[in-house]
């Protein structure tokens, strides 16, 4: 079984698996083999049954927003937005529609106009198309892991680029919004504009260094999650 992701082709084709002392040959059983393990590594049945009550409870409290949707993130979608969100997007493997982010990119101004009608008839309409809910799973080997146990493969999911476009779009409104009246915490790096681990690594030297001069000391607590295998 060998997959292609942006044009590379994985090296280790996937021969067999090893589960639950069951030996795994054939490629209908691996696929659904790996499709039952990411699945089940993603479902609900790896919390613990106290945090289960406790989302079942949180779920149950309405959100305290009104919205009159005359706020700026609510507006139709602009053809200056289309285009930006078209022209930052980096190439890789579409979904199982096959449209690729360079046909969008050299798509005629007439083209980008209908696009643009389509995606504000599912902005204004609430609706979402049912392809968009399907994704092409590729399991791609951990390096270094055991390639015979379907728990060590990492699932990258290709979905459809225009999917993807609408989504950056709204992304982009939201951020805006976020940003603007200060509702992230100052502390948070990740998923923001011109901030990354870096900003993490150089505020810890800074604690570290002013202990130091101050003679006193830094204690950093450090979370590994490790997920939970199948039984």
């Amino acid at each position: 079984m060998l997959h292609k992701i942006q044009g590379k082709k994985i090296k280790q084709p996937i021969k067999h698996l090893h589960i639950n002392n069951r030996h795994i040959t054939t490629l209908p059983d691996i696929a659904n083999t790996i499709a039952n393990t990411i699945s089940y590594n993603s479902s609900t049945n790896n919390y613990s049954p106290a945090f289960q009550n406790y989302k079942a409870d949180a779920e149950q409290h309405l959100l305290n927003f009104i919205s009159d949707n005359t706020e700026s993130y609510n507006h139709p979608i602009q053809l200056d937005e289309l285009i930006s969100a078209i022209n930052c997007s980096k190439d890789s493997s579409p979904g199982s529609d096959n449209v690729y982010y360079q046909l969008l990119k050299h798509l005629p101004t007439c083209s980008l106009k209908l696009l643009l009608s389509i995606f504000n008839h599912y902005w204004t309409t609430d609706t979402f198309p049912t392809s968009w809910h399907k994704a092409t799973i590729i399991p791609i080997p951990k390096p270094g892991k055991d390639h015979t146990n379907p728990t060590d493969y990492r699932p990258i999911a290709l979905t459809s680029c225009l999917c993807k476009i609408f989504e950056k779009i709204l992304n982009a409104r939201l951020m805006w919004f976020l940003e603007y009246n200060k509702f992230i915490t100052p502390g948070q790096s990740g998923f923001r504009k011109q901030r990354g681990t870096l900003d993490h690594l150089v505020r810890l030297e800074s604690f570290i260094r002013d202990a130091f001069a101050q003679k006193q000391h830094v204690v950093g607590i450090f979370f590994s999650i490790l997920k939970k295998r199948m039984i």
